[in-house]
């Protein structure tokens, strides 16, 4: 056991369900404990193109804003903003650095809530690019048969280096050392007893209350997935946030159109 203190390339007729998934996912885990909803339309297969466009809506929890502040020494990094604007930060300079998208802008609109918007011309790509060039990222995978569409979350012991080139953030040494890279040996009771003599008493039963929510919005009806039936063309799907931040079992989510 570790000291427990340190511790695609598939053609898609549309991109709105993928891209949702994918940059809902980055902003959740960046952020640590968030609800949600993303809904995007566009059409990069047509030319010319129709591009996709996101719309982004972020809250964070206030405990959880100041446990990672207390973690994170980000003068040393010469920036003295509030942990999560540079996460925020971070993720925008990944995505206008991207060779797809455009009209990028994110807008702190309140205390720890954030809007954000862009534009992107090829999904593929922008996976790619995300992922620092990883062709070959599962976090989000698409297939095709039988006219129907098949998306499918996974989050996991052999992907989580790939969320960790998405999102930054996951892999500064401050914030490494509480995730699943660390602790995935650690039974959840001792995790929480880790946490407790660490960050206060007040963090386990925040962490045991805490949940990551995911809405998904499809192009079309939705005919079948593991998560909650919203309305006919959204799924939100959930998890503990206790099961990411130890990963002993791999988290998946699908559903089909």
């Amino acid at each position: 056991m570790r000291p427990s203190g340190y511790h695609w390339g598939m053609r898609k007729k549309n991109a709105v369900l993928a891209a949702t998934v994918a940059v809902t996912c980055a902003l959740l885990l960046s952020s640590c404990v968030v609800a949600e909803k993303l809904t995007l339309s566009g059409d990069y297969t047509v030319s010319p193109s129709v591009p996709g466009k996101s719309h982004v809506d972020l809250s964070v929890d206030d405990f959880f804003v100041g446990v990672v502040e207390d973690l994170s020494d980000w003068q040393n990094k010469g920036n003295n903003d509030p942990i999560i604007d540079v996460a925020i930060q971070d993720f925008v300079k990944n995505l206008e650095a991207s060779s797809v998208t455009s009209s990028v802008r994110f807008l702190e609109t309140g205390y720890n809530t954030y809007m954000g918007d862009f534009s992107f011309s090829n999904f593929p790509q922008l996976l790619i690019d995300l992922s620092n060039g990883q062709a070959d990222q599962s976090v989000v995978t698409i297939s095709e048969k039988d006219g129907r569409t098949h998306v499918e979350i996974s989050i996991n012991m052999e992907n989580y280096p790939q969320l960790t080139k998405m999102i930054p953030f996951l892999a500064d040494p401050n914030f490494e050392v509480y995730g699943p890279l660390y602790n995935n040996d650690l039974t959840e009771e001792e995790y929480l007893e880790m946490v407790s003599f660490i960050l206060g008493e007040q963090c386990p039963d925040s962490i045991a209350a805490s949940s990551v929510k995911i809405q998904v919005v499809a192009p079309k009806a939705v005919e079948s997935h593991n998560g909650k039936l919203r309305n006919s063309k959204t799924v939100e799907f959930s998890f503990p946030l206790i099961d990411f931040l130890l990963l002993h079992e791999s988290i998946d989510f699908y559903l089909e159109y």
